[in-house]
């Protein structure tokens, strides 16, 4: 845990900066709505951050702060005399009774850089620093810690159908009402209780942790707007709730009734239609073996003058690779096409593409040729023949509407974060992610830090290496399900 705070004549702020084991990092920013003096807005930053850490249960803590009062107050390595010192001293050691185990150092203010910006949010960001306020959320504080009890967190009680669960799993009491009792009997062998929780056995999958209404909605709305997520559908967001580990009775009704009221969802929906001809089925049975590469924009003007995307999409796995372009030259697509596919995936046998003038010329057709990659341009009068990129293309671009109101410019920025959401969620063709056909395994998503499923909270590092590198062997498997789930589809 990194934090700092501080306090100046256009406001008080703190920062905090937690990274777990894994290097992921959770940013944090508070605005104090009253006046303070730069050791108390350090004080403050220091319980927001540690009761952040324990609303993520996290029970050894490593803390950075580059005060120096701070620290001596904390480690009882300075006599606090001042009245408030001592005050804010107490609340921040009676945080940490509840860790099984932490220290707190002092550390040069160059290395808190991360926490120090986080700090400056309440006091009016600079052009420059924009980007903090997008990567954290904002906090404001109407009052001091050291002016009111400290409160315990309130833990909600489970929902009705859980409690009845559990009272059956642990204790063999069914309710008194018959109907509710002969239903609990017949959905009990396909759950199970593990430390206290209760979990789902799903079909084909890891134990889904059972959520109630509160930590379903938490869910929910992270997996649909998030940190890594682009504003999906109902279908799609419910889907990608269950692979990663999450059950509850009503995921695929509270998931459409949650996109029904968003209103970025509502401006920019797509209304469904017949195409103008039909699709032509292009089925690929060898991962990355055939790339389809199309270009996109123009979009607002960035930095840069970077205006263009770049689109490549492989026919099997779905792997999309994107990339943002100032000027869509024959030698900019080049350099993606060797940058992006070949040097990551290696020589695929075909690229379809477009007649684009920037890959129907003699130096596109030469790079092709030269690495013995057969380049086809699908024909003018069917142009639905490249339309596995540009249905991505559709994906990708309905992701950058949906945040390029906000983003304006900075659309760019925001293409990282769509991607990972197209990357990491099921696709109807194959029935599964395009990451885990590409790596073999699930990705680990931000919505699992916060509310940790099956597979986190009995993470074994050692064993995990090994379960990895058998699933392996299985990748070839898994792949041969999925080329038999897209000639279905088509």
């Amino acid at each position: 845990m990194y934090t700092d705070g501080a306090s100046s004549k256009k406001g008080c702020g703190g920062g905090v900066v937690l990274i777990s084991p894994e290097g992921f990092k959770a940013y944090q920013a508070f605005r104090f709505c009253f006046p303070l003096s730069n050791d108390e807005a350090e004080y403050e930053a220091l319980i927001g951050g540690l009761r952040l850490a324990r609303a993520l249960q996290a029970r050894h803590h490593k803390i950075r702060s580059d005060s120096r009062l701070v620290v001596g107050y904390v480690n009882n390595q300075f006599e606090a005399r001042e009245d408030r010192m001592r005050q804010y001293r107490d609340v921040v050691q009676r945080l940490l009774t509840s860790v099984e185990r932490w220290e707190l150092t002092q550390i040069p203010r160059t290395d808190n850089g991360e926490a120090d910006l986080l700090s400056r949010v309440a006091q009016g960001v600079e052009d420059h620093l924009s980007y903090v306020s997008k990567i954290a959320r904002t906090i404001d504080i109407d009052a001091p810690s050291i002016d009111k009890d400290e409160v315990l967190a309130v833990i909600p009680s489970p929902d009705e159908w859980m409690q009845e669960m559990i009272r059956y799993k642990e204790q063999g009491l069914a309710p008194h009402d018959p109907q509710r009792a002969r239903k609990i009997v017949s959905m009990a062998p396909s759950y199970r209780m593990v430390e206290g929780r209760l979990f789902k056995l799903s079909f084909g999958g890891p134990m889904l942790r059972c959520l109630i209404r509160a930590e379903a909605d938490k869910v929910i709305a992270e997996v649909h707007e998030g940190v890594c997520a682009a504003h999906q559908g109902a279908q799609t967001l419910a889907r990608k709730i269950i692979l990663q580990g999450y059950y509850w009775p009503r995921i695929r009704s509270d998931c459409q009734d949650y996109v029904r009221k968003c209103p970025t969802c509502q401006q920019f929906a797509i209304l469904l239609g017949k195409p103008a001809s039909y699709y032509t089925p292009v089925t690929s049975a060898i991962p990355f073996a055939r790339w389809g590469i199309d270009l996109a924009g123009p979009f607002p003007k960035g930095v840069g003058g970077l205006k263009f995307l770049i689109v490549a999409i492989d026919y099997f796995t779905k792997w999309v690779e994107a990339e943002p372009l100032a000027s869509i030259t024959g030698t900019q697509c080049r350099k993606f096409v060797w940058k992006n596919i070949f040097t990551r995936f290696g020589l695929p046998h075909q690229i379809v593409s477009d007649n684009g003038k920037q890959f129907d010329n003699q130096e596109f057709a030469h790079f092709c040729a030269y690495y013995g990659v057969e380049h086809i341009k699908v024909a003018v009068a069917y142009p639905q023949a490249n339309g596995q990129v540009k249905n991505a293309n559709r994906t990708i671009i309905n992701g950058i509407k949906k945040r390029v109101e906000a983003t304006g410019s900075t659309w760019y920025e925001e293409l990282p974060s769509i991607l990972w959401a197209y990357r990491t969620t099921p696709r109807k063709a194959t029935g599964d992610t395009p990451f885990a056909h590409t790596y073999g395994c699930e990705a680990r998503t931000p919505v699992e830090v916060i509310t940790p499923a099956s597979r986190n909270t009995r993470f074994q590092p050692g064993q995990n290496d090994e379960d990895l590198r058998v699933e392996l062997n299985f990748l070839q498997e898994r792949r041969e399900a999925a080329r038999r789930n897209i000639a279905i589809y088509q």
